[in-house]
């Protein structure tokens, strides 16, 4: 027997290293897991292990883990959104962070729920259905010796054959075409679901899409559950050196940048898009990437969406490229006409597809866009030429246009409301007021709307407005020939519906809820209708895309010469007191 007055045993355990402490993360902390196995991995254990420390020493201070002032619970915060898929190393190569948390939300499910979500998929339409079979067929690990199929090597292999069949992974390819969410071009989808992970990819895209449809303003189960493997797929990507920057792991999470555009978490966009523009200038630039200038294309054209949409200036990546030039008849070219693009001026072409009242408006705007642009333009020319008007006819003649638009009435009070027009008449009271007074979209898109007979939407802001008067007309085919007037409807919409600050685990209020539910819808359709000619007239769309961004540019500049202004003239003010 030992004697109390000897000294303990310091013998320590073979092959134990202790590790530096880690720093103390969020009051509260998921655990996440696609396997029970996963929780008994040494980082997830060391995690615990160390959040109970912290907690249990806090409370012997007395100190409440949930207790602190606001500035301190939003730093805390920052520890619990979702990390990039990748980090850079100092000698430039890509490696991945500790762990991919999924989407945030409230909750997830895991894989025995998706087989019990499997056998109940075909009762919730062919959509979630087929998103389920898809689903469950990249994430199997393929047989060997056969083509892959659901009949074996699945990853649920007691689920019966009456829900998955026989299909074939090409089957679930093609039925996956004909269904076209967006980016309908059957030669770049054959592209895009060339590999598992990117095909997976889109289909997570298309269920946000199908959520939204659904009137979901959260991620259903379904979709949480496409997201968690997609962040997996990825990160297993960025480990392997040979595909950690090859254009399937770029697509893949351009896709999954698609899915999360007008989310809470704008920080997470923003780290997950610099991880992207990383990759890029790790493969030397936008020009570099492959399949025939096709990936560059859909990058340019899904970031100069998110650019406008989040009122940003154009990434540095995308600095003079121009998509390749597709062969294509000007009459395709003339689908996209819109106060932001017509070629040679010419806008007649959508006359015959909307009411006169309709096009009125759209030709004004069309004016009015030149002449803002002309007018700027002019102010940054050191020497103008003598045949330039002055800036004053500039202001003259977009006033003029301003007055005009607020005369036209609202047809919305009519037995048979025009709801193209009142799209229309909404998103150019906001364009225009922006451009006429300096203003930014967003204080445009919050002056109240007046309505003659007030009704349902009396009291209502003019984005929500125009967002009601979008949801009633006919969107399946984004207004067919007036796509263009769609595309400049939603960046609009959805520039102007985008706040500076987004809550990120606070509870939302209604009026925040409103606001969530609205930019997401215009940032979606904003991206839709960009993709949906396919890339053939992808040129025109650009050109139309960095004409919104002068836009957007010279409102800016215009604020800040106001701005300045009243400042000068208060400090004379004050001067002239003194």
């Amino acid at each position: 027997m030992t004697s109390p007055t000897e000294p303990k045993s310091t013998k320590k355990r073979a092959g134990r290293k202790r590790l530096p402490p880690l720093a103390p993360g969020p009051a509260l902390q998921f655990v996440v897991a696609s396997h029970p196995d996963d929780f008994k991995a040494d980082d997830t254990m060391r995690n615990i292990r160390s959040h109970v420390m912290y907690k249990h020493r806090g409370e012997q201070r007395g100190i409440s883990p949930l207790r602190g002032s606001r500035s301190t619970e939003r730093r805390r915060a920052t520890f619990t959104r979702t990390p990039s898929p990748m980090t850079t190393a100092s000698d430039g190569y890509l490696e991945d962070s500790n762990y991919l948390a999924p989407p945030r939300r409230r909750s997830t499910i895991w894989d025995g729920q998706f087989i019990q979500f499997m056998s109940q998929s075909s009762q919730l339409g062919p959509a979630r259905d087929l998103a389920a079979r898809i689903i469950s067929a990249t994430t199997a690990e393929p047989p060997r010796s056969a083509p892959p199929t659901f009949d074996q090597g699945s990853e649920f292999p007691f689920l019966g054959s009456n829900i998955l069949g026989q299909q074939s992974l090409e089957d679930l390819k093609n039925l996956h075409f004909q269904s076209g969410e967006f980016c309908q071009d059957r030669a770049w989808m054959g592209i895009v679901c060339r590999t598992r992970m990117s095909f997976l990819s889109h289909v997570s895209a298309t269920c946000v899409y199908q959520d939204v449809a659904e009137g979901l303003l959260d991620d259903s189960a379904l979709t949480v559950y496409a997201k968690t493997k997609i962040l997996r797929m990825i990160k297993d990507s960025l480990q392997n050196f040979n595909t950690q920057t090859d254009d399937f792991t770029i697509l893949s999470i351009l896709h999954l940048l698609i899915s999360e555009i007008g989310g809470f978490d704008e920080d997470a966009f923003d780290i997950h898009q610099g991880a992207l523009f990383r990759i890029i200038q790790q493969r030397g630039g936008i020009s570099n990437l492959g399949n025939n200038g096709d990936i560059a294309t859909f990058l340019t054209l899904v970031v100069l969406s998110f650019t406008i949409l989040r009122n940003q200036a154009e990434p540095d990546i995308l600095h003079g490229y121009l998509p390749n030039p597709r062969h294509s008849s000007m009459s395709g070219q003339l689908l996209l006409v819109s106060p932001l693009y017509a070629p040679n001026g010419d806008l007649s072409v959508i006359f015959s597809s909307c009411s006169s009242a309709t096009y009125d408006i759209l030709c004004d705007m069309y004016r009015l866009t030149h002449a803002f642009l002309a007018r700027w333009n002019y102010v940054g020319d050191n020497y103008p030429s003598s045949s330039t008007p002055d800036p004053t006819s500039y202001d003259s003649h977009m006033q003029q246009i301003y007055t005009r638009l607020l005369l036209r009435p609202s047809t919305d009070d009519e037995l048979t409301t025009d709801w193209t027009y009142e799209s229309v008449r909404l998103a150019s009271l906001i364009y225009c007021r922006s451009i006429v007074q300096g203003d930014p979209l967003s204080d445009s898109a919050n002056v109240m709307h007046a309505r003659p007979s007030g009704g349902d939407l009396a009291g209502t802001t003019i984005i929500c407005a125009l967002h009601n008067a979008l949801e009633h007309t006919d969107k399946r085919g984004l207004w067919g020939n007036m796509c263009g007037v769609f595309l400049w409807i939603c960046l609009v919409g959805g520039a102007a519906s985008w706040a500076s600050t987004h809550p990120i685990y606070s509870e939302r209020d209604e009026r925040q809820t409103t606001a969530a539910w609205v930019r997401k819808c215009f940032a979606l359709f904003a991206v839709k209708a960009s993709l949906s000619h396919g890339f053939e007239y992808a040129g025109a769309v650009v050109e139309a895309q960095r004409r919104m961004l002068q836009v957007l540019n010279f409102i800016g500049l215009e604020r800040g010469i106001i701005s300045s202004m009243f400042l000068t003239i208060e400090e004379a003010e004050a001067g002239i007191a003194s």
